[in-house]
C-alpha cells in the first residue's frame, strides 16, 4: 500500500484532538482535513524565514505541516517534535509520500523539565500553531517558552494570537486569570498574550513581527521571530 494511503488509515483512526492540523500536499490541495487550516497570510509570514542550511526543531509538529516546508525551503534538517506515537508513525508516512530525507521526527514531551531534547540546540526552534486557548488558560505559556528558548541560542520563531477574550474564548473570568498572571496583562475582559510572550524574553531577545499587525483583538496567530539582543549561551 503507497504511504499516503497508509498515513489516510492510520489518520482515520486517531482521536481528533491529535489530528488538528490540516494535511496538505506539495501543491497545498488537503489531503486530510483538520480543525486547523493554513491560510495565506500563515504561509507569506512563515516565507520570511531563513532556512537555508540551517538546522530547524519544531516542537509539536503534529503531522509535520512546518517541518516539511522548512525542509521545502532549504534548511540542512528539520527535527519534528511531538508526544503523540501514532501522530509520530503518520509524520514517517509522510516523510516517504514527501521524499523529504532531511526530516526526521522524535517523540518529546514539551512538560518534561528533564527530556534529553534539551541537552541539543538548533539553529532555529520553533513553537508555531500550537500555544492556544487551553494552554492560556491552564498557565502553562510559561514553561513552554522556556522549553523553545533552551533549544536555541540563535533565532527563535513561535505564533500567538495577540489578545484573547477571557470570558468567552478562555472560559474562564478576569479574576482568575490575575490570580494566574501579572495584573498587567489582564485589560478588562482581554488577555494580552502577546504582550505576555515579549515580556517572558525580554531582555535577552528582541521581538519582530513576522505578520502584519493591526491596533487591538485580532485572529489568527501572528508569526513572531526572536534574536538575541546579546550573545548569549
Amino acid at each position: 500500500m503507497p504511504p499516503l494511503q497508509q498515513f489516510l488509515d492510520l489518520a482515520a483512526a486517531i482521536a481528533p484532538e491529535h489530528r488538528y492540523r490540516t494535511v496538505y500536499d506539495t501543491d497545498l490541495h488537503v489531503l486530510m482535513p483538520g480543525k486547523e487550516p493554513i491560510d495565506a497570510d500563515t504561509l507569506e509570514a512563515f516565507s520570511r524565514i531563513a532556512f537555508t542550511g540551517r538546522t530547524v526543531v519544531d516542537l509539536g509538529c503534529n503531522f509535520g505541516f512546518f517541518a516539511f516546508q522548512a525542509s521545502r525551503r532549504g534548511a540542512a534538517h528539520v527535527l519534528g517534535v511531538d508526544c503523540e506515537p501514532r501522530v509520530l508513525e503518520g509524520c514517517e508516512l509522510l516523510k516517504r509520500h514527501f521524499g523529504l530525507p532531511h526530516v526526521s521526527f522524535e517523540r518529546h514531551d514539551l512538560d518534561d523539565a528533564a527530556s534529553p531534547l534539551l541537552a541539543r540546540r538548533f539553529d532555529i526552534a520553533m513553537l508555531v500553531e500550537f500555544i492556544g486557548k487551553t494552554f492560556v488558560a491552564e498557565n502553562r505559556v510559561a514553561s513552554a517558552l522556556a522549553f523553545l528558548e533552551r533549544l536555541s541560542n540563535r533565532e527563535l520563531i513561535l505564533s500567538v494570537q495577540k489578545i484573547y477574550w477571557i470570558r468567552k474564548e478562555l472560559g474562564t473570568t478576569p479574576r482568575r486569570m490575575r490570580e494566574r498572571y501579572a495584573p498587567r496583562y489582564v485589560d478588562g475582559g482581554d488577555f494580552l498574550l502577546l504582550d505576555y510572550v515579549r515580556d517572558f524574553f525580554a531582555p535577552r531577545w528582541r521581538m519582530e513581527a513576522l505578520s502584519p499587525m493591526a491596533e487591538g483583538y485580532e485572529k489568527p496567530r501572528k508569526f513572531l521571530r526572536f534574536t538575541p539582543e546579546h550573545s548569549h549561551a
